[in-house]
């Protein structure tokens, strides 16, 4: 399901970001385009949680990194965008540690379990934030509490969370990336009054230097070499919309749904490939057909792979890149800009 649903995201966004740009002018747009685009990212957010919950998003990257501050704002703009009233109050302490969890999953556990709260205490509009350096355990930890609060009296009846699935799916997709990624998470309500949860981050070690572990270094911008790329893709709309996009790079694009036709391409001319877009890590074992052809006709071809979730497979394949489904247009441009910048 979720698979499916990332599939549909990616093309129905792209339709619509490049049904934006044609508009002859943006004031003209309908508002019911935009409308669309915020249902799409709830979409996204509704299978992010999808993956969470089923404990597809596991630990890959031991030495990601991540800002608070920046997490916190780009949670604020996110909730902001949701319309929905909220007054957040943020008291972040002076010096705060960076994080040793990955900025994408400890934003979509916060946005998760802001998400919870809010079905908790449906109606509370007033949102806090406090932060500190916990050194209650053995390793110091970042404390971080959310308190949900009521503004005013309470107009509406309690929410009976244990009757309610939508609190239980989010709450428990939070917790799980929360915990996959060594954190924990404990939550505190107190029906008709406010609902508080405290999230206990480990932080990242530091080097001799100061700074943090798993900071990678800025991608080196190299020349294009406007080569060939080929495209395979099983669905059609995100295949229409990968293909877009790598001839607005000046890509030569031969677009293609199933392994043997990929082949085909790479066999007849291997030289004309700069790059492969590839739709399933799966494509890219040992015993697959299309894996034997790229390692023996092209072994220094890019390969780019759209993933559910990024896989452990850079050791066979030191080329390889990924992008996690699902993707929106600016996502995938930026993507791209790397791995064709890359040697």
């Amino acid at each position: 399901m979720a698979n499916e649903l990332a599939n549909l995201l990616s093309g129905v966004e792209g339709r619509a970001h490049h049904l934006i740009q044609a508009a002859p002018d943006r004031a003209l747009l309908p508002q019911t385009a935009q409308a669309l685009l915020v249902a799409l990212q709830r979409l996204r957010t509704l299978h992010s949680k999808l993956l969470a919950f089923g404990q597809v998003r596991r630990r890959t990257n031991t030495e990601a990194t991540c800002e608070l501050p920046a997490l916190v704002r780009q949670l604020g703009d996110e909730l902001q965008v949701l319309q929905l009233g909220l007054e957040l109050r943020w008291e972040p302490a002076d010096h705060l540690p960076a994080l040793a969890v990955d900025a994408q999953i400890a934003h979509e556990a916060l946005l998760f379990l802001c998400s919870a709260m809010l079905r908790a205490e449906r109606g509370a509009t007033r949102l806090s934030i406090v932060s500190e350096t916990c050194f209650a355990g053995a390793e110091p930890h970042l404390q971080l509490e959310l308190t949900l609060e009521w503004s005013s009296e309470p107009r509406v009846t309690a929410t009976d969370l244990q009757t309610d699935p939508t609190f239980a799916l989010d709450l428990e997709a939070a917790n799980q990336l929360i915990t996959e990624h060594g954190g924990e998470l404990v939550i505190h309500h107190l029906p008709g009054r406010s609902v508080r949860t405290v999230v206990y981050w480990p932080i990242a070690r530091t080097t001799a230097n100061g700074s943090a572990t798993g900071l990678e270094p800025e991608p080196v911008q190299l020349a294009h070499r406007y080569g060939g790329a080929l495209v395979l893709e099983s669905d059609p709309s995100v295949r229409a919309m990968l293909a877009s996009e790598l001839k607005a790079t000046g890509r030569a694009v031969f677009a293609c749904a199933d392994g043997a036709s990929a082949r085909s391409f790479l066999e007849a001319t291997p030289d004309r490939f700069e790059l492969i877009i590839v739709d399933d890590p799966d494509r890219l074992d040992g015993g697959d057909a299309l894996a034997a052809t790229i390692r023996t006709v092209a072994p220094r071809l890019k390969v780019f792979v759209l993933a559910t979730e990024p896989q452990a497979m850079t050791a066979t394949w030191p080329n390889l890149h990924h992008i996690q489904k699902p993707f929106g247009v600016h996502e995938l441009r930026r993507a791209l800009a790397s791995v064709l910048a890359a040697g």
